[in-house]
Parts: structure tokens; C-alpha cells; sequence
């Protein structure tokens, strides 16, 4: 490894350029006083990521996750601060898993209601509202199933504390799925050593990102994705507390009376 350092104009200018076959070359500018430290990456990015990142930050997050842009205001990835089983490794899985849920809760929240006013599926738009269509009292609709509700919530939080464990367990020994009976799927459930992305058959099944290059830019896709999901359905909850609708029926609201239908408006109705 050489590196060559020359200071000038009170700021430092380091180029660090490794030897043998690699030919990947890194520059860092870092300024005195408060200026932060940037990358070419974090620049694209623009946005918050460009304007609060931080050197700290940079020496920790090289790049090499998907959707890292050097974006870590309260140091929650930075090793150092690392304790108990709350890692970087397990903050990036568990980011991916969330964002993956989120991304289906949201779809969830909104398809029934959007079926049910285009008298696509034989309920009522109220019927189909996502806190309405559960089992969570009072809201809940509850002659609507095979079985009580508390009936119902019990068999799925056993079958979500299976997946949850099964998931759990290959995070921590990664491919131990693949080594333990279940039905026949044991070759399925072996993983690829990386818990977010087990691949194969069931996992990748129309065989996506055939390069690293195409996948890197499919992971960085979805986490982005995630990431917006989360905070739609941490507003569609909020939503559901201020107006007690559900959410396309708050865009009808909205696109009919922006005026009056908004955040602000359903704030000030809230705190009322």
C-alpha cells in the first residue's frame, strides 16, 4: 500500500492506491473545521445523505452494502458503539427483513380497500379498510372468520414464532436450515451464506441479478423501496388514528379538498 499525503490551503488530500491486482482507488478529502468528509458516492446521492454524513461515518461505511451512502447520524452501524446482539451485521439484516414486511403491509393496506370500491372482491369498501378487516378490537370485524378472532391470533402468532425462529437461527449459523428435517425442503432452506439474500429456487426463483453488478443494483432497489414503505405505513397508521378511514379513501379525500383534507388538517382535528 503507498500512500502519498500533501497538505495545502488548511485542508488534506489523501490517496491511498493498493498494490497488486486490485485496481480500485480511493479519495477522501477531509476539511478542517466543520465541513464533513465526502465521497463520490455519498455526492451522487445527494440530499440528506450529502449533507449529513459525517467522517466518522465514513470509516466505517465503505460502500459495500446496499442503499449505504454514509448516511448514519446516530452512529447505530458504527462498530465501536456496537454492544449485545444489536451489531451492524444484525441492524443491515434486520433493515432488509422490515423493509420487506413494509413493502408488503403496505400493498396489503391498500389493495382490499381499492378492490372493494371497484366491486372487485364482495365486501364493502368500510369492510375492507385494513384495521377494520383484522381481528384487533374493538375495530375488527369479527364474524367474518372460520374461527374466533382470538382463536385466529393465537395460531398466527405460533406460526409467525416458527418463521421468526427458523429466520433467527440462520442469521446466527447461516446454512444450518439446510442441515436440520423439514418436510423435504431441507435443500431449499440451505441459503447462500448470506441470511438477507438466501437465493436459489424458492428464494430467487426467476433468477435475477445474474451478475454482481445486477444484483448489487437489485439489492440497493429494494432497500430504497423498503425504506419508503416503512415511513408510508408509519403515515398510514397515523392516518388511521386522525380521520379513521382508510388510506385511499384519505387520497380521495385529499385529491377532492387538498385544502382541507391534509396533514395539517388532520392534525389540528386530532388534537382537537
Amino acid at each position: 500500500m503507498q500512500a502519498v499525503a500533501s497538505t495545502f490551503s488548511g485542508a488534506a488530500l489523501r490517496v491511498a492506491q493498493p498494490s497488486g491486482r486490485t485496481t480500485r482507488r480511493s479519495v477522501v478529502v477531509r476539511a478542517e473545521g466543520a465541513e464533513l468528509a465526502k465521497v463520490e458516492r455519498v455526492a451522487k446521492a445527494g440530499g440528506l445523505y450529502k449533507n449529513f454524513t459525517s467522517g466518522q461515518a465514513l470509516t466505517y461505511l465503505d460502500g459495500s452494502l446496499p442503499g449505504d451512502f454514509g448516511f448514519d447520524p446516530l452512529g447505530l452501524s458504527d462498530p465501536e458503539g456496537a454492544g449485545g446482539f444489536i451489531t451492524p451485521e444484525w441492524l443491515s439484516y434486520s433493515e432488509v427483513i422490515h423493509g420487506r414486511w413494509a413493502m408488503l403491509g403496505a400493498a396489503g393496506f391498500l389493495a382490499p380497500e381499492i378492490l372493494a370500491s371497484a366491486g372487485v372482491i364482495p365486501a364493502t369498501p368500510e369492510e375492507a379498510v385494513w384495521f377494520r378487516s383484522g381481528v384487533i378490537p374493538p375495530a375488527g370485524q369479527y364474524g367474518k372468520y372460520w374461527v374466533d378472532p382470538y382463536t385466529l391470533f393465537w395460531i398466527e402468532a405460533i406460526l409467525m414464532n416458527f418463521a421468526e425462529l427458523k429466520r433467527w437461527q440462520d442469521f446466527k449459523n447461516p446454512g444450518s436450515q439446510g442441515k436440520q428435517y423439514f418436510l423435504g425442503l431441507e435443500a431449499v432452506l440451505g441459503g447462500s451464506g448470506n441470511p438477507a439474500y438466501p437465493g436459489g429456487q424458492f428464494f430467487n426463483m426467476f433468477n435475477l441479478g445474474k451478475t454482481p453488478e445486477a444484483m448489487k443494483k437489485l439489492q440497493t432497489n429494494e432497500i430504497r423501496n423498503g425504506r419508503l414503505a416503512m415511513i408510508a405505513c408509519l403515515g398510514m397508521f397515523g392516518q388511521a388514528v386522525a380521520t379513521s378511514t382508510g388510506p385511499f379513501q384519505n387520497l380521495l379525500d385529499h385529491l377532492a379538498d387538498p385544502v382541507s383534507n391534509n396533514v395539517l388538517g388532520n392534525l389540528s382535528t386530532f388534537l382537537k
